[in-house]
């Protein structure tokens, strides 16, 4: 027997006599293998703990575009972006929309990650204070979802609550004009006012004709606004008018929070973790 082999056979014969198998029919093969996976599931594990604990980073230079575009500052930016997260897993468990299938009647749920109609009428209740009618939170719905996805995205709701609590005299006139312009053709015409202002009054049963004192204020509205006499406001008359009385900006309905609520609402924002 050579060198070479004899050397062999004493590496077999130790590795007999340590207990281990080398035998591919034996029941611990392979026993390597199996300590591994093992441990490959146990580290998968504490990694997927760990990524749980993880917040989420929000990108710097996202913030520095809000930065540019909106009223607020960088913390506060930071602020609405934690914020908004909550708001959306409270008001829709993270955003979803329930949508009936064309052939059964099983709802399939999309997941998205923003305010659908629903939540969005919710938030402006609860959190703003806005607790108007549904063609006007419809209207406040379409200011801020400028993407027309059907989704108020994280940067379309900071975005549009920078009008609704820290814009200036002329943005918060555009936006409630823009609100009130129903079909978007540039003019609050007397169709628009008289739908806008009809659920706004009591009726009262005994009343032979209910929408009468709602035409006949139509007709007050306009005589006090119109400022070139054509039967509709247009931007320059509803601007004019607003700015000779402030208590005109929402003439039609409310659309804006209250000064309390708007200066509770960004107190809280330092706050949210």
């Amino acid at each position: 027997m050579d060198a070479v082999t004899q050397k062999a056979m004493t590496k077999k014969s130790n590795l007999k006599s340590a207990g281990t198998k080398v035998s591919r029919g034996s029941k611990q093969w392979p026993p390597a293998k199996t300590v591994n996976s093992k441990r490959n599931q146990s580290s998968e594990l504490r990694s997927t703990k760990l990524m749980s604990k993880v917040k989420p980073i929000i990108p710097p230079n996202f913030i520095e575009n809000l930065f540019k575009q909106t009223r607020f500052t960088k913390k506060e930016i930071v602020g609405l972006c934690k914020l908004f997260k909550k708001l959306v897993a409270i008001y829709g468990a993270e955003s979803t929309s329930s949508v009936a299938a064309m052939s059964s009647v099983v709802l399939i749920t999309i997941p998205t990650q923003g305010f659908d109609r629903l939540m969005f009428r919710e938030f402006l209740q609860n959190e703003l204070g806005i607790t108007t009618e549904e063609i006007l939170t419809d209207r406040i719905f379409c200011f801020f979802d400028q993407r027309n996805d059907g989704v108020i995205h994280e940067d379309e709701w900071i975005t549009g609550l920078s009008v609704l609590l820290r814009g200036t005299q002329d943005e918060r006139i555009k936006y409630t004009f823009t609100i009130y312009d129903l079909n978007n053709d540039g003019f609050i015409t007397k169709e628009e006012i008289f739908s806008l202002l009809r659920n706004c009054l009591v009726k009262h049963p005994q009343d032979e004709d209910p929408d009468e004192g709602v035409r006949e204020l139509v007709d007050i509205v306009l005589r006090k606004m119109d400022c070139d006499n054509d039967a509709k406001l247009s931007f320059e008359d509803f601007s004019t008018s607003v700015n000779k009385q402030s208590l005109l900006l929402e003439a039609f309905g409310q659309c804006l929070p209250s000064r309390e609520i708007s200066e509770s609402f960004l107190n809280s924002i330092s706050s949210v973790q």
